[in-house]
């Protein structure tokens, strides 16, 4: 008979040996079998991903590049590099037997590096081995064509998935919606004189091509008739017969998407905005024929204004930043929810924008973005002469009521995406071009760009590559720390007001002289004064940072100190009432 000491070791050994067979059968039969329990799943493949995959006919061939014998000290990026593994064998996984996946570690000297190099693949020196580490894929199908990652660059894992699925859709050979973009602006590359060489083309037209048929329509178009989608940013100046063939296009397919600016700084002829329109000054879009047929009003002589989501700016009257109420910066809850044009962006940035008026009752009007609920109107006159921003917050009344910023229209089929903003486009306002081995990259930092294939998606029915967007990020934001520094800074700003007001007051009650005169009483109260509100400053400012020092202390607390005591609470407590009921 088997002691109770005994038993309880045979019952460890067997509870051991099942969890070992549960993993290896795990492993087996439920290996398609798979949970993302993270709130944004992370690590699910997009429904666009998955309607390119079931698109595939013929075989490709997945060929992922890892120098994994030159990495065995580099953790970080053996650790990124087993999840792009991860992600690639769920492809091949979904594909149902259509994707082949091979894991190649071109060793140097090897055809497997050979190879490596022939592709294109970019070799990044190892700190350690002195050799080139590999990192990157070769995607091919049948025919022999084949798409290339050249290296997987860390940094741009939220876009990954993208990167892969658009390797696939080339290889597949789908046709692509075709887009007419008409503009005033230099999207396509320009020529700068001042430099006296030629300019890029935008990174929006960059990430625009693999997605779209994409041309520019200029004197050369006659006819927009091969157009699936009409993409018009800052229209103006447009001859009458341009006019006529856009309104015909709007009529006869119904697909717009208009950019419309009441105040466009990356026009080429905006130079100085206190010059007159024909001095160069001020450049606003004029085709107000076409706001007309789609039921719709955009006012250019008035600018948003939003404290809430203002972007601080350097100052020359200033020492530190100041938020800019008319450089805006729309976060996740301006976002409809109801659409996936929106519905994953993490922000939208945007200058001197105007607001979309809805005119046609039978119109369906959908606000994509709006203001928040601090927003305000200022007249755009005001931008023309103004060296400092904090003039926008003086006197400023807030409206009631959220402003929309941009808008989904559709009335008896047509359909039209209209933006009060063309600036949104420029490079400036949301991302970064980085050199990467003397190759460009580009870093988007805000999601103007996506924000725009997925609107152009939208209008084309739902091409099923624009539609798979970035993967969402880890980082949350605090909106209590956020409300905290708006409130401060707004009563900082109030001070600041007051201190400037007292100065000119007393400025003004001498001439200059008796001012200099620091032996005088006036002299002697004007200076107690100012240090005295001064003090005041620097007491909002500490109580500022204390107010968030505060709530930062206390949410580590809770993540790393509460939740395991509670835990370790609760497990003392089961403990102590199995042992309770044995006893009984």
């Amino acid at each position: 008979m088997i002691s109770e000491k005994n038993k309880s070791k045979l019952q460890i050994f067997l509870i051991i040996i099942g969890f070992i067979l549960f993993i290896m059968l795990s492993n087996n039969i439920f290996k398609g079998f798979r949970f993302d329990l993270t709130e944004n799943k992370l690590y699910t493949l997009g429904e666009g991903t998955y309607n390119i995959i079931n698109k595939i006919e013929n075989d490709l061939v997945l060929n992922y590049y890892f120098s994994d014998s030159l990495t065995q000290e580099d953790n970080y990026l053996r650790a990124y590099s087993k999840r792009i593994k991860e992600l690639l064998e769920e492809y091949a996984l979904r594909s149902k037997g259509k994707i082949k996946l091979n894991i190649i570690d071109p060793v140097p000297f090897s055809d497997d590096e050979d190879d490596a190099m022939k592709y294109g693949l970019q070799g990044v020196p190892s700190k350690t081995q002195g050799e080139n580490i590999f990192f990157g894929l070769v995607a091919s199908n049948r025919y022999d064509s084949y798409e290339v990652i050249k290296f997987f660059d860390p940094g741009k894992e939220a876009f990954i998935e993208y990167e892969i699925t658009k390797v696939i859709y080339s290889l597949l050979g789908l046709k692509k919606p075709s887009i007419g973009v008409m503009t005033s602006l230099p999207m396509f590359g320009g020529y700068n004189f001042t430099r006296n060489e030629p300019t890029p083309e935008w990174a929006l037209i960059q990430q625009l091509k693999p997605l779209f048929d994409v041309a520019l329509i200029d004197n050369k178009t006659e006819s927009f008739d091969n157009f699936d989608i009409l993409f018009i940013a800052h229209p103006k100046k447009l001859s009458p017969d341009d006019k006529k063939k856009v309104l015909n296009f709007y009529e006869s397919k119904g697909k717009v998407m208009l950019l419309y600016d009441v105040y466009s700084e990356a026009d080429p002829e905006f130079q100085d905005p206190s010059l007159p329109p024909q001095g160069g000054g001020i450049q606003s879009s004029d085709f107000k024929e076409l706001l007309d047929k789609i039921g719709v009003k955009i006012d250019t002589a008035k600018v948003l204004l939003d404290r809430k989501y203002a972007i601080p700016v350097t100052s020359a009257n200033s020492e530190r930043p100041i938020r800019h109420a008319a450089i805006l910066s729309f976060p996740k809850k301006a976002f409809s929810q109801d659409y996936n044009i929106t519905k994953k962006l993490n922000s939208v940035t945007s200058a001197y924008s105007g607001i979309i008026e809805n005119t046609n009752i039978e119109n369906k009007f959908v606000s994509l973005i709006s203001s928040s609920d601090d927003s305000s109107i200022s007249k755009r006159n005001v931008f023309r002469y103004m060296p400092d921003p904090t003039i926008l917050l003086d006197n400023y009344k807030p409206e009631a009521k959220l402003n929309t910023y941009a808008a989904l229209i559709e009335n008896n089929g047509k359909q039209a995406i209209v933006v009060a903003d063309s600036d949104l486009t420029a490079n400036y306002l949301w991302v970064r071009v980085q050199d990467f081995y003397g190759e460009q990259v580009l870093v988007p930092w805000a999601s103007n760009g996506d924000f725009i294939i997925n609107s152009l998606d939208y209008l084309s029915g739902g091409n099923t590559l624009a539609s798979i967007t970035n993967r969402e990020s880890f980082s949350r934001p605090f909106q209590v720390v956020d409300d905290l520094k708006l409130a401060a800074e707004n009563k900082f700003r109030v001070e600041e007001n007051r201190l400037q007001k007292k100065l000119a007051q007393l400025q003004s009650k001498f001439d200059g002289t008796e001012l200099n005169d620091k032996n005088s009483s006036d002299y002697n109260l004007f200076q107690q004064d100012l240090l005295k509100v001064r003090k005041e400053l620097r007491d909002v400012r500490r109580n500022l940072n204390k107010d968030i020092d505060n709530l930062g202390s206390t949410l580590k607390f809770i993540n790393i100190f509460l939740m395991p005591i509670l835990l370790s609470i609760l497990i003392i407590l089961f403990s102590y009432y199995r042992k309770k009921q044995k006893i009984k």
